[in-house]
């Protein structure tokens, strides 16, 4: 019979508490619409389940403080849509185990206490703040979603998926192309989410032009090919 240990469990956690999350915005997003609660649960669940499996597979320390950011983050915007359902009392509750689980000591032996030998912090934290578009999008345009919102909420996850892949695109989306798409979607919405949307492209540009980012492109480099062998005529 297989055991459950402590770290899947915390996983199960973080996932009933994105489901629970997830049934709130269904059933009364409140002041947010339709499809801008759609955009927060879409970065909510990705979040998530990266840092699932950075918990899980890599043994990642910063999977705790993603997963502690990501379910935090959700109680915040159930207290923004309010308590008029026993939803978002039950989202609550799920969601402060959760936080109670990944903060306990349950993980501190799994997880990796010795720095990785992979990319430096700024190259991790890149694809991670802009795979975070569709969530930003969403909170700044919490009444309704422009065209220019929606392509900031594609934009920025794709160009973090071409730079995970060492895609010499994907940096240089990042690095202009998003910040601008930002920027223009930052001026059809209302004061306070044009500078969340400001804020969140400046800061993919500024690690985008890091010279950790730039260090991690040359040195991920694509799988290439393996060499041909040359047979000896006899």
């Amino acid at each position: 019979m297989q055991r459950f240990t402590a770290p899947s469990i915390i996983a199960g956690l973080v996932a009933l508490s994105m489901l629970s999350f997830s049934l709130v915005l269904i059933d009364d997003p409140g002041p947010f619409a339709p499809g801008s609660a759609l955009l927060i649960a879409i970065g909510s669940w990705s979040y998530a389940l990266i840092a699932i499996a950075g918990m899980l597979l890599v043994r990642a320390p910063w999977a705790r403080w993603l997963g502690l950011g990501t379910v935090a983050g959700t109680l915040v915007v159930v207290a923004a849509i309010g308590f008029d359902s026993g939803l978002a009392f039950l989202a609550i509750g799920t969601g402060l185990v959760a936080i109670f689980g990944l903060a306990g000591p349950w993980l501190t032996g799994w997880l990796r206490q010795r720095p990785g030998t992979g990319p430096e912090p700024a190259a991790v934290a890149l694809p991670l703040v802009a795979i975070g578009a569709p969530a930003v999008s969403g909170i700044a345009a919490w009444d309704g979603l422009a065209a220019a919102v929606v392509i900031a909420a594609i934009v920025g996850p794709v160009a973090a998926w071409a730079y995970g892949r060492s895609l010499i695109t994907g940096l240089w989306t990042l690095r202009v192309a998003y910040p601008i798409v930002a920027g223009v979607a930052a001026i059809q919405l209302e004061p306070v989410g044009a500078a969340l949307m400001v804020a969140h492209g400046a800061f993919v540009a500024a690690l985008s032009w890091s010279k950790a980012a730039s260090r991690a492109q040359r040195s991920i480099g694509g799988p290439l090919p393996a060499p041909r062998s040359r047979k000896r005529k006899p």
